[in-house]
Order: C-alpha cells, then structure tokens, then sequence
C-alpha cells in the first residue's frame, strides 16, 4: 500500500465493462454507491489490470457517497427539506463518532458473472472523525479485487453555521405594542412577528396590502380595507397568504381576492381562535379560490360570499371547532367542513359538500347538494390546516452590535462608527462643502436606461458631493443647501462602506427639503451580484454602548447604554442614484437644487423578481438606515425613501402623502400609479404612517450588515466543504 498521497486518476475509456450499485443504509442514512468493476477470466488478469479494477471501485463508490452527501444537505428554504437536511449531517456525524472517534465501518463484495458469490472482491467504507472533532470527517473506501487493494479517501468539513438573513416583509413589526394602520397601501408582504398574545391590530380606512399577511395577535376589521394575495415578489411562482394567530373581527366590508388561483401551500386565510363578522365579508372569486382556516366561526350582520372550502377546526382551549352562521346572505362556493357543531339560523348556500363531525342545527336552512353528519374529518392534502409558527425568525444581533461589536463576522462598520467618537473623524457636510471640488457637483456616465445595452451619456448635477463617512449635521449654510439641495453620496472601492450618522436630534423643516443621491459604483460580489459596499445612515447611539453577550434563554444578543434620540424631516427624498436617473428627465437631472418632482410617466418601476418590459426592477438595495434603541425618526410632507430600515427598537413614522405620480408594475405586467414613500424594507419596534401612501418591497443588500441580523434554532445553514480527495 502506498503511503504518500498523490492524485486520483479517473475513468480512463474501456476499462468499465459492467456496473453493480451497492446500497448502504447507515443510521436512517441512504447512501447509494455506485460501484465499477470488470469481471474477467482470472487467468488473463494481470496485476496491474487488477489494480486498476479495484482503484475505479473504490473512487466510483466514494464518488456516489460524497454526491449522496451532497444532494442531502443541498441549500433550501424548505422547513420539511431543512429538518432533513441537519438529519442527514447529523447522522453523518453519528457514524463518524462512533467507537470513540474510529467511525462505523460497513464492507459490500461483489458477486462474479456466473452470479455466485466467489469473493471476486469486497469494499470496506469508513467514516470517521479526522482529529479531535466530528466537524472534519474523512470517509475511506478501501476495495480489494482479485487480491489486489486500492485505498481513497475524501476529508470533508461539516458545517451549521446561521443562515443569512432573509428579508421578505415591506413592513416588518418587532415590538409588542398594537398598531393602526390608516390608510396604509402595502406592496409585498407584511408582518407583525413579535409573539406576544393578546395585541390588537387595526386597519383604519382605505388600507390595501398586495401580497401576504402575517400577525401575531389579533385584527380588528372597522372600515373597509382590502388584501390582495398577489403572486409572492420573492418567488413569483408562488402566491400569498393571510395567517392571523388569535382572533379576526369584521365589523365593516372586508376583501380579501386573489389574481392566481389556488394551490396547496398559499390562497389561504389562517385564523388562530375565531372569527366574527357583523358586516360584509367576501372572499376569493370564481377561478381564484381562496380557502378560510380557523378554530371557532361566529358569521352574522350582511353577508359571507365566499369562493373556495371553510375549514373549523379544533383549537387549543375553549376553541372546540363550533361555526354559527347567521349572516342575511350566504354563499360558499366550494366545501364546509365543520369540526364541532354547526348551527344555521339563517339561509346558507354550500355548492359542494357540508362535513359535520358533532350535530346540526337548522338543517333546513341548509342548500347543499352532500351533507355528512358525525364523520371524521381527514385533514388530508388541501383540508390539512396550514399551521402557525411558534415564532417567526428571530433577530440576533442588533444594530449596538454593528455600531460596537469587534466580531468581523457580524459586522465590518464598527471602525468607522467608532470613528465619530474617538475623534478620528470630525467631518461633517460642512467639511465637503469647504472642499469647492465637491460643490456644484457635475456627473456625466454611460448608463444602459433602456435595458438593451444601449449606452446613452447621462448628466446629473449636485449642490454637494459627498465621498467618505462623515456627520450630517445642521452646520450647512442655509442660502446655499436650503431650498431642496441635491446631494450625492459616492460609493466606490475607494470610499468602503460611507456611514452617515445624523448628528443627535437633528430636525431639518420644510424649508431645507434636502434631496440624496446615493451613487455606488463599488465592486459587485460576484457570489451575491450585489456591491461590495454599502451607505449606511446611523443614529447618534453614542460609544457607551455595552455589548453584554448573548442571553442564554432568548438567544439574543443584550446590549444597553444607546442615546435617545429623535430626528425629524419635513421632506426628505433618499434616492438610489440608478432609479434616480431613469426616473427623471435629463432637464431636471440638470438641476442641482430643487424638488424633482413627479417621475416621468414613461418611468415604471418593477419590484417583483421577474423581468418585465419596459419596467426598471432595482438591485438590491445599499443603501441602509440603521437606529439603535431608543431612536425615533420622523419623516413628513411628501417625504420618500428608497432603502431599507433595520430598527427592531425604533420608532419609524413616515406619516406622508409621498411621492406622486410612481407608475409600479407587477409580473403579468399591469400598472398602476401610486404615491409612494418608500421602497425597501422597514423593520421596526413600532411603525406610524398618514394618509393614503403606499410602501413598496426592495430587498436589502446582501452585502449589507443586515445578513447577520437574523436568525434562530430553525434557521441554519447545514452543509459540508469537501476539502480534499486522497489515493493513497
């Protein structure tokens, strides 16, 4: 046997004549080994040819187990696939542990051609630990042929470390504190995640959301509010849901329609406990079927017309699956499945079957082809109950953590955060607008606006550029930066990451009406597709800030020390530089002050994840608005916003009309013009919004710090590095 590791050799022609496929099941672990070999008159062989034979066994059968390995723990996003992913890299560990570390040996022989068993040749498997620790794992496949033998072996690294995070809510809730929504126009999902029973949220006048909807407690419908379960703009191919973990109240009309029709996994509606309505209540539509879950029904006041199944359940407590139906007019177009009693006081309308587990009441008021009195319900396939989660993913670190954390693997803006305060960095706006290189600012680039590789020259001016991390503070000479002074931030490999902090308590009126630009012409990851570097804008949170580790029952990083602090804008535009130029005119890009105005009708923004013409769908976005606890930000007066706030202890209150006249697109390629405050993420501990404004989904960078943000116990990455392949 040789001793000196060199390269393997592979699949030199002519040498396979047959293959025999060996099947391993170690542990709850299915490892299929495809095995090589060539049965010969043994007179004819020669050492050299059984050498061969043995080494392509054993490279063919360690092959087929690090690809079975491979195909195991796969990257998904699926709960099912990720509980069997960590299973599989489990169990691998299992074997490789077993006997103190000498792992778990399993040995497979082949037969010859006449079919007996005539020890033509045998392959022992290994898999062990390599070292001290189970994460470094070496699998060795050692085949005997013919009485020759061949060694291999595969070194591989286990991993399960925490998965990026993964931000799919335009308006995500982290606190524990009820809200009411007046007027709010929602393009993408939104979510209350905080898991505290017994909150109550409101919709308040003409409040929309086109996708879907998650809360933790409980929704109280009093005006006329509408949810349109879109396709997801996260996975086009899938659609939405409505998941309410406690109670849903309808006392004015509520809609909730759909524009795909239905499939197992989304076009439902999930109540935790019950539902009661007093008013009209309409769901789905023909061909665009949307199923109701929930644990007790009260329906009364105008009507229920619903297209798709009314499944009640049993729930936990006093929730014993019971549905009174009263309402003046009811119309279901699809299946009642009721897990307690039902009781009818009024007439209903079932046009496909009625399942009844206890008794009836009112059974003449019934109209329905199929009646099933005390069977068991199935709760199979599409009647199975979407279920609840315990918790939504849970945020780790916060932004103390970036401001001050030394760990480069949560955060890379801790030196240039703490630069504020240690005094190695004093410059404000005011510093740049000394440099007169930086003032008047003129910018001339080639830019593909039309998305046809069409290069056109594009000319923007700017009152102010800024190029490194620096204080906005209320120092800027008001006769030059009044009056809406167009600003450029300019991010490039030079520059890094740009932090932005807003200098505590600063409040700029009406009258500054300040417009930023943020250009970021930095390296694009070529793994994430993404700039390498990002702008941040921080709260003033102070350097007192003290990390005190993770806490031992929530999982969570604790810190305290942050400032208090409350910014107010009246006006305030934020602009990706790239949206910024195709969204205006080349007259008004050449004005350097000045609100720009109403976007030009030809521009159509695109924030689904697919392609659709002659629309603009941004990158990612870079551009980030970090507050620390205890921070308010106050934005008004036609304000808006394109980036993404990761505020889990702030107070964000965008309570504006918007930006007029922003033609928005969806996958099938329908428009519509809204106003518009903000197209990003908002992750907050509270959220206030007035008048009638939309928010519209742009997922944040995946270079940004907010990949660390997240995570959980179910929300790990496991997987494996294949290091190295050994012959020995």
């Amino acid at each position: 046997m040789k001793n000196t590791p060199k390269r393997k050799q592979r699949n030199k022609p002519g040498v396979v004549l047959f293959t025999a496929v060996a099947v391993m099941l170690m542990l709850s672990i299915l490892l299929t080994a495809t095995v090589s070999f060539v049965s010969v008159n043994r007179t004819k062989t020669n050492d050299n040819y059984k050498s061969k034979q043995a080494y392509l066994t054993a490279s063919s059968t360690l092959e087929s187990f690090i690809n079975q390995i491979q195909t195991d723990t796969a990257p998904t996003n699926d709960p099912t696939a990720k509980a069997q992913q960590k299973k599989a890299i489990d169990n691998l560990k299992k074997l490789a542990s077993a006997n103190s570390g000498k792992g778990t040996t399993t040995n497979v022989s082949y037969n010859g051609s006449n079919g007996k068993s005539d020890n033509i040749g045998t392959t022992k498997i290994t898999v062990a630990q390599e070292g001290t620790s189970v994460a470094n794992i070496v699998v060795t496949c050692e085949t005997t042929y013919l009485g020759k033998t061949e060694k291999v072996a595969a070194h591989i690294s286990t991993q399960s470390v925490t998965k990026p995070a993964d931000y799919t809510n335009t308006i995500e809730l982290v606190g524990n504190g009820n809200a009411s929504y007046d007027n709010i126009n929602v393009i993408g999902d939104m979510a209350g995640i905080n898991n505290t029973t017994g909150k109550v949220y409101r919709f308040i006048n003409d409040t929309q959301i086109y996708g879907s909807y998650l809360m933790y407690g409980s929704l109280e419908v009093t005006t006329q509010p509408k949810i349109y379960l879109k396709p997801s703009l996260v996975d086009e191919t899938k659609g939405s849901t409505v998941t309410i973990s406690e109670n849903l109240t309808v006392s004015n009309e509520f809609k909730v329609w759909s524009t795909m029709a239905r499939a197992d996994g989304y076009n439902y509606i999930n109540i935790g406990q019950k539902i009661s309505t007093s008013n009209h209540f309409n769901i789905g539509d023909s061909g665009f079927e949307i199923d109701l879950f929930c644990s007790e029904a009260n329906i009364g006041g105008n009507s229920i017309t619903q297209y798709g199944n009314f499944y009640v359940y049993k729930g936990a407590g006093a929730y014993q699956g019971n549905a009174t139906f009263g309402a003046d007019s009811q119309n279901i177009y699809g299946s009642l499945y009721v897990e307690g009693d039902l009781n009818v006081t009024k007439a209903l309308n079932v046009t496909g079957s009625i399942y009844v587990t206890g008794t009836i009441t009112g059974k003449d008021n019934i109209t329905c082809p199929n009646i099933k009195e005390g069977v068991v319900l199935s709760k199979a396939g599409r009647d199975a109950r979407p279920q609840i989660p315990v918790s939504s993913d849970e945020y780790i670190y916060y932004p103390e953590d970036f401001f001050m954390s030394s760990n480069t693997d949560i955060t890379t803006i801790s030196g240039q955060y703490n630069a504020f305060y240690d005094g190695s960095n004093t410059k404000t706006f005011n510093t740049f607008a000394s440099d007169p290189s930086n003032v008047n600012y003129t910018l001339t680039e080639d830019i593909d606006l039309q998305g046809n590789n069409v290069l056109t020259p594009v000319t923007s001016k700017y009152t102010l550029r800024i190029d490194s991390s620096c204080t906005w503070a209320n120092d800027l000479n008001f006769n030059t930066y009044g009056n809406g002074p167009r600003i450029l931030i300019d991010v490039s490999d030079t520059s890094g990451d740009i932090l932005i902090k807003l200098n505590k308590d600063l409040s700029l009126g009406s009258e500054w009406s300040p417009v930023i630009v943020v250009r970021n012409r930095s390296t694009i990851d070529s793994s994430t597709g993404d700039r390498k570097y990002n702008c941040y804008f921080v709260s003033d949170s102070g350097s007192s800030i003290s990390l005190d580790g993770i806490d031992s029952v929530t999982g969570k990083s604790k810190h305290s020390g942050s400032t208090t602090t409350n910014y107010n804008f009246h006006t305030l535009r934020v602009y990706d530089y790239d949206t910024y130029v195709r969204m205006y005119s080349a007259d008004t890009l050449k004005n350097a002050k000045g609100d720009p105005g109403t976007p030009q009708s030809s521009f159509v923004l695109n924030p689904t994840s697919v392609d659709v013409a002659g629309s603009y769908r941004p990158s990612n976005s870079g551009i980030i608005f970090l507050f620390g606890e205890g921070t308010t930000f106050q934005v008004t007066n036609n304000s808006f916003i394109q980036g993404s706030f990761y505020s889990p202890e702030a107070i964000i209150n965008i309570a504006t009309q918007g930006l007029g006249g922003l033609n928005v697109t969806d996958s099938a390629g329908g428009k519509m013009t809204v106003q518009c405050c903000a197209v990003g993420v908002i992750i907050a501990n509270s959220f206030g919004n007035d008048n009638t404004a939309f928010y519209i989904y742009t997922k944040p960078s995946t270079t940004s710090v907010m990949q660390n943000a997240k995570g959980g116990k179910d929300d790990s990455a496991f997987g494996y590095t294949l290091d190295r392949y050994d012959h020995y």
